[in-house]
């Protein structure tokens, strides 16, 4: 008789106990992490892992041993109570859960004879509620904000060519496309730029100003001269929180420029745009719903588990037109027919398959409600105010930037120091601080001066952890600034 293979287990007891176990050390480590410094990964971690792969593998339970002996060490993170050096969320234990029924379930997002295409239409709506974005836009999960910029950019520069893109490419555009940013955006949008082959040069980023917002003189003078040159200047990004200090632009004041120049207003809120739940800086993203295309992230300040980011666009025809092709197999044209387009994954973005991402959205929104992530939210940012406070009145540390939502740039600052020997100092300083615990804030330059900078999306921080900051930024400037006199 013939042999016949399966992954599913030989004995489902044994492989539920060896589940219940990895349940009960995730949870242990996620309460632990908090209060954990985040250790680089080391060398003979780092040899344990990059190992041979075997002919007949090693087995289940030799593997999670591996796992919890040589990797997880190393992946405390942003689940510690002290990570602000990058927008990274730090997930929950109810989010780990829902991402393992995501991966149970294995059922592709755009099943229409599932419960699948009601979930993914629902987390959907809840999104555009919570952003005050028009219900009737249509939208799409992915892998991130990354992901969200290309998607929305994608729509945006088929809208907006003067030529069918679908057809002819980039390569048939009659006058060359270009686009505007403020010198603050992030860069995923160049490399977006540049894979929908348009070229970084058709980017132009513009200078901000001394609140880190694009200049709208500098913006409509540039939009004005590129169409002198023959030009075709079709999209400005907005950007809802820039990386470097969390500014955000007047995005009234650029879609009444976009409806002027007749340009698509894309916004990049990867997670700035999570402001709008804020009730005392919810006005920072005033103007945002009238984008014509958005970009959002739920893994950076909603904490869910990695990767999902979202797309939503205002016209579902420009969106639906982008993705659709008429020469899709019967099988998937018979399919279509039976949902509607702009709640069909598979016509939205770059992925045909894509496993269902909506689900721990649905399930986390569900589960805390609006009001639950809006106080996190305030919170984060009421942390960072107090941060900004107490920086002001120390001697040695000052504020570099304006503190406009949930980033505060500073650095150490003692008497008779130029640019230079400031900037080496507060390296200096970053690596003591990387030593306690990596990645604990992170460094940026603006307007040519280099700063440490604390980004909060972090649900375990306390006023508290802002203290030690402070402390330990004072006692690091103190013992590293005799060396630079």
């Amino acid at each position: 008789m013939v042999h016949e293979e399966t992954l599913d287990p030989e004995n489902w007891d044994e492989t539920k106990a060896l589940g219940h176990r990895m349940l009960d050390d995730m949870f242990e480590h996620i309460k632990k992490s908090k209060k954990e410094p985040w250790r680089f990964v080391t060398g003979e971690q780092t040899a344990s892992v990059l190992v041979p792969l075997t002919a007949n593998g090693e087995g289940e339970k030799a593997v999670y041993e591996a796992f919890i002996r040589d990797i997880l060490p190393s992946m405390v993170g942003p689940k510690t109570a002290r990570f602000w050096g990058y927008v990274i969320g730090g997930g929950s234990p109810y989010g780990m859960l829902a991402d393992m029924l995501t991966s149970g379930t294995n059922m592709p997002a755009d099943s229409a004879f599932s419960a699948a295409y009601n979930v993914n239409k629902q987390a959907l709506n809840w999104i555009k509620e919570m952003l005050d974005y028009p219900l009737s836009a249509s939208g799409t999960f992915g892998s991130g904000g990354s992901e969200a910029n290309f998607t929305g950019l994608a729509v945006a520069r088929n809208a907006r060519a003067e030529v069918d893109i679908k057809t002819k490419g980039v390569q048939g555009v009659p006058k060359k496309m270009t686009l505007y940013v403020s010198d603050q955006g992030h860069d995923c949008l160049d490399r977006s730029i540049e894979l929908l082959g348009l070229g970084t040069d058709a980017l132009k980023h513009i200078p901000s100003d001394e609140n880190c917002k694009i200049r709208l003189d500098l913006l409509e003078k540039a939009i004005h001269e590129d169409r002198k040159s023959g030009f075709n200047p079709f999209c400005i990004i907005g950007c809802a929180g820039t990386v470097s200090s969390g500014a955000f632009d007047d995005f009234n004041a650029l879609a009444d420029l976009c409806e002027k120049e007749r340009m698509w207003l894309h916004v990049d809120g990867a997670f700035g745009g999570w402001v709008k739940l804020s009730k005392t800086h919810r006005k920072l993203t005033d103007g945002m719903e009238r984008a014509d295309s958005l970009a959002i992230d739920l893994h950076k300040w909603m904490d869910m588990p990695y990767g999902i980011g979202c797309t939503l666009v205002r016209n579902p025809r420009d969106h639906i037109k982008t993705f659709v092709y008429g020469h899709e197999a019967a099988y998937l044209k018979t399919a279509m027919d039976a949902v509607e387009d702009q709640y069909h994954t598979g016509n939205l973005g770059l992925r045909l398959s894509n496993q269902i991402l909506s689900l721990k959205v649905y399930m986390l929104l569900r589960a805390y409600g609006r009001d639950k992530y809006s106080r996190l939210i305030q919170q984060n940012i009421d942390q960072i105010n107090y941060l900004a406070d107490r920086i002001k009145k120390e001697p040695n540390i000052e504020v570099t930037a304006p503190v406009e939502s949930n980033i505060c740039c500073f650095r150490f600052n003692p008497v008779g120091l130029d640019e230079s020997k400031l900037e080496k100092l507060n390296r200096a300083v970053l690596d003591g601080l990387w030593k306690l615990s990596a990645f604990v804030v992170s460094d940026t330059v603006i307007k040519g001066k280099y700063m440490l900078r604390a980004c909060n999306v972090n649900h375990r921080s306390s006023y508290g952890d802002f203290d030690w900051l402070v402390d330990e930024v004072n006692k690091l400037g103190d013992q590293y600034s005799p060396k630079m006199k």
